[in-house]
């Protein structure tokens, strides 16, 4: 919903009152922070199952490699629950600083290229030092919502991250209203988001007697690293795959096109990124019930949530690309944005592309819930092959250069092994 909200209320004041270059490095902040995202996003969702199998009563909650018998354990083992509890809030302070470097290498580099020759340099540099201020408190604070999405409570979660999100949406927009900068805008914004840590720690009091805020939110343990560490590095390989070909293509093309096309191609990932997060949610919002079924043993019931869940998802994301390509251009052109979008037919290539890789995530993702993550060297060479493919490709084929560069090696390389080995652990 908050991205949803923000496409139809920030997006149009940003490309309207931002000038090309403040509209390709508003997009590009999110690409800047690559590694730190990918990295917290994954012990975020290893730890999440990890919590979940505490919440199953598992007191070893290491990755699921087989099939369980039906759980006779009743009621949350708080001993594992607090081991891991205590290690993401230690892991999560170093995530914070070496994102934040990286982040600043990153930016150096991407940022360095569109800002050659603008006079408001010094105003995009400031703004993205206080977002990466705000990242980074975020992610040495998650682990809060780590512990309640991992509950299950997450409808708890995303009711007030609906909540935070609003405000910030609203605020930025009444910023650029009054025709507040883009550092102005950044604050703001920014604000109600780190604000949304700090709900999510009273939330905890509210949920199983306030039981997790007796636990050390900093303490690392060593067995409880140890099950975390090899779904973890794992996974960000796996997402790298994913996600890295996209993001870090989308950088270096920076160095190889205009700021007016790198802004439109920054603008269309952001949009694509935007409906395939909108409609993944039918999907991802159930993936702490999946891990529980799991370490149950409730396979039927398992296989039927993720049929019906994952179906729901890619027919949304179809119907998404599809309505994009109608309205977005309308939009823009009845905004008279200072943009342009990309040609139609190269949107419904890269939706295309898109939804085909997705079906592949959503396989992954049937092994993922217990921990198991496979193919994660095959997506690491993936996102390799498709960086060396862009470097021979360039701006050779406008567009189409950075879409086929990050998506095609992923699909070549992957083929329908992560469809294989969902039907065997749903036994189909």
């Amino acid at each position: 919903m908050i991205h949803s909200l923000r496409l139809i209320i920030v997006t149009p004041l940003i490309i309207t009152r931002f000038d090309e270059t403040e509209i390709a490095s508003w997009y590009l902040f999110a690409s800047l922070n690559l590694f730190g995202v990918i990295v917290a996003q994954r012990m975020g969702l290893t730890f999440s199952r990890m919590f979940s199998f505490a919440m199953g009563g598992a007191s070893h909650l290491g990755p699921i490699r087989e099939k369980l018998d039906q759980s006779k354990h009743e009621g949350p083992n708080w001993n594992s629950f607090e081991k891991a509890y205590g290690t993401i809030g230690a892991i999560n302070i170093a995530i914070g600083v070496i994102g934040f470097i990286a982040a600043l290498a990153m930016g150096w580099f991407g940022l360095s290229n569109l800002l050659i020759g603008y006079e408001g340099r010094s105003t995009v540099w400031i703004a993205f030092f206080i977002m990466q201020g705000a990242w980074l408190t975020t992610v040495i604070f998650q682990h809060y919502q780590i512990a309640l999405q991992g509950m299950n409570y997450i409808a708890l979660v995303n009711r007030w991250g609906v909540i935070f999100g609003v405000f910030s949406c609203l605020s930025g927009s009444l910023c650029l209203l009054f025709n507040g900068g883009l550092i102005a805008v950044v604050i703001v914004m920014q604000f109600f988001v780190t604000l949304e840590i700090v709900a999510a720690r009273f939330l905890l009091r509210g949920v199983e007697g306030g039981r997790v805020l007796v636990f050390k939110s900093f303490r690392f343990d060593r067995e409880a690293f140890g099950w975390a560490w090899a779904p973890t590095w794992k996974g960000f390989l796996a997402q790298f795959g994913f996600m890295g070909g996209l993001q870090v293509i989308a950088i270096l093309f920076t160095a190889v096109t205009t700021k007016s096309e790198a802004a439109s191609y920054f603008f269309a990932l952001r949009m694509m990124q935007t409906v395939g997060r909108f409609a993944q949610a039918p999907f991802t919002c159930v993936l702490p019930l999946m891990s529980r079924l799991l370490t149950t043993g409730h396979v039927s019931e398992l296989r039927k949530l993720v049929f019906v869940r994952a179906g729901i998802s890619l027919a949304l994301l179809a119907l998404g690309v599809c309505f994009s390509a109608l309205a977005i251009p309308v939009v823009l052109s009845y905004l008279k944005a200072n943009i342009s979008f990309i040609p139609i037919d190269v949107w419904l290539f890269f939706g295309l592309l898109t939804l085909l890789n997705q079906f592949n995530v959503f396989c992954g993702s049937v092994s993922a819930i217990g921990n198991e993550i496979i193919y994660y060297w095959h997506t690491a060479a993936a996102a390799i092959v498709s960086v060396v493919m862009f470097y021979y490709i360039g701006d050779s084929f406008g567009y189409y250069g950075p879409i086929l560069s990050a998506l095609l090696p992923l699909l070549f390389i992957l083929n329908v092994g992560p469809f294989k080995r969902a039907r065997d652990i749903l036994e189909f």
